[in-house]
């Protein structure tokens, strides 16, 4: 029989934007080019789509993250948005399968709370199994990493951005 050993993830942070506004941004499922760190970033994502017949207003939805292969990374993951809290802002979502690392159970949440009129703390969590102590380690570390600079970080920016372009008229 197998062992895994059994690890968590976990990174908490405030930004300036709105709760809601970064909530709606984070429950985009299929816009994670929108938001993903785009210099040295800790994932190798190349794209999103939505897995056929999925639609980001029907749960479980699964988008499909393609990597760039020649980093190691297996081409494509999937991950599931099982749950969505729009009035908690909460999300929990998870990765079927094994991913890079050898991680497999992985199921994670995150939570957007209000901190002020435009100000919000993120909170990215997770558990998942690994074949053994230095893996849960090195998968620990590029989880923290991804929630730190591409969830939290990267969706505030992403906020900014949007916030400021300029408004479509709509007819």
């Amino acid at each position: 029989m197998t062992n895994f050993v059994r690890a968590s993830a976990f990174t908490q942070g405030e930004v300036d934007v709105s709760a809601d506004d970064f909530y709606a941004m984070l429950r985009d499922w299929p816009a994670v080019m929108k938001w993903a760190a785009k210099e040295n970033p800790p994932a190798p994502l190349v794209d999103t789509t939505l897995k056929a017949g999925h639609n980001v207003s029907v749960l479980p939805c699964t988008r499909i993250c393609h990597m760039d292969t020649s980093t190691g990374f297996p081409p494509t993951f999937e991950e599931t948005l099982l749950h969505a809290d729009p009035a908690a802002r909460r999300i929990y979502y998870n990765v079927e399968g094994v991913a890079a690392g050898g991680m497999r159970n992985y199921l994670a949440t995150t939570v957007v709370d209000e901190v002020g009129p435009t100000r919000a703390r993120v909170t990215c969590a997770s558990t998942f199994d690994v074949p053994d102590e230095e893996s849960a380690r090195n998968v620990k570390a590029f989880l923290e990493a991804v929630y730190d600079r591409s969830v939290i970080k990267g969706i505030a920016g992403a906020v900014k951005r949007e916030s400021g372009s300029p408004k479509r008229a709509t007819a």
